[in-house]
């Protein structure tokens, strides 16, 4: 008994020996193996800021924004995608430190792109002043009926208030930092990109605001007190504004928008990108504007230039 139970074991030993062989031989290589937790993440830095982006239980849902990454998110099935609601503020601060995020709802300036590599996904109207009715008298206008944004901003008797760190576009952006110093504008680091300076305006605590139109009318849309406002045309300003995807100006950054705009850069990416704008812009909005979003979605059927990217 004792002679057959060595025997089988002996015979055992050499296929043993073998598997503990193979498996030593095989370590390397299962180590190299990506783990199933291991995959790719993606991080979308969200405004929570409508119409931009309506968040549906902490993702995106039918917001110009929302829309655009929705459409990104289904064409990257590889990656797992997390959202994160966050200010201009922080949002900025992100990118700038090369934090591996992604923003969907950038607005183009060359003081951005120095931080940022951006990937074009909408033309949006240039912002107007947001005024309580009962002070229009005190806006200075042009014969066109368009504010003077310097005479404004220079002046002591209207109060004025816009968000720190986001912006209205080039030209607004320069009249706000070049503003003289006993200008009655200021500035807020409100979490909410600036959407309850509006009601700060209806109940009288600040007079006007600078924003879009898109937003008012969608805020107005919301809370019929705001009817007390008005909006008015900023003279020189009558250009739209792009906005987009921004990834930090990084290896990584590269990586991220490249991959964003070539998914963008088809003839569905730029007819779902219109369809997102056009179904919060106002109709007279559309009218006005409708030759240059032409020409915009000609441009976006396409990827952008690898010089873009440099």
């Amino acid at each position: 008994m004792q002679t057959s139970t060595a025997q089988a074991r002996t015979a055992l030993a050499g296929p043993r020996r073998a598997l503990a062989t193979a498996l030593l031989a095989a370590a390397p290589l299962l180590a190299a193996q990506p783990s199933a937790r291991a995959g790719e993440v993606m991080t979308w830095l969200m405004p929570d800021f409508a119409p931009a982006s309506i968040p549906v239980a902490g993702k995106p849902g039918q917001g110009v924004a929302d829309q655009a990454v929705k459409f990104v998110v289904a064409r990257w099935p590889q990656a797992e995608h997390r959202f994160l609601y966050a200010n201009a503020s922080r949002t900025w601060e992100m990118l700038a430190r090369g934090e591996q995020a992604c923003f969907a709802a950038a607005l183009r300036t060359p003081d951005r792109e120095r931080v940022a590599y951006f990937s074009n996904a909408n033309r949006l109207p240039p912002p107007s002043l947001v005024v309580r009715r009962d002070a229009l008298a005190s806006v200075p206008l042009n014969s066109a009926g368009e504010v003077n944004l310097a005479a404004l901003l220079a002046q002591r008797t209207l109060r004025g208030l816009v968000v720190e760190k986001r912006s209205y576009g080039t030209l607004v952006d320069k009249a706000i930092a070049q503003r003289p110093a006993h200008s009655a504008l200021h500035t807020t680091a409100t979490g909410s990109y600036g959407k309850n300076i509006f009601r700060m305006i209806a109940a009288g605590r600040t007079d006007y605001t600078l924003d879009y139109d898109f937003a008012f009318a969608y805020e107005l849309a919301q809370t019929p007190e705001l009817s007390a406002l008005a909006t008015v045309p900023i003279a020189g300003s009558g250009a739209p504004v792009t906005a987009g995807f921004a990834c930090p100006r990084t290896a990584w950054g590269r990586a991220a928008i490249v991959r964003i705009d070539r998914i963008l850069g088809t003839p569905e990416g730029a007819a779902a990108l219109v369809r997102a704008q056009s179904s919060w812009q106002t109709e007279s909005s559309r009218r006005r504007y409708a030759a240059d979003m032409a020409e915009f979605a000609r441009q976006r059927a396409r990827p952008s230039p690898a010089a873009d990217f440099e």
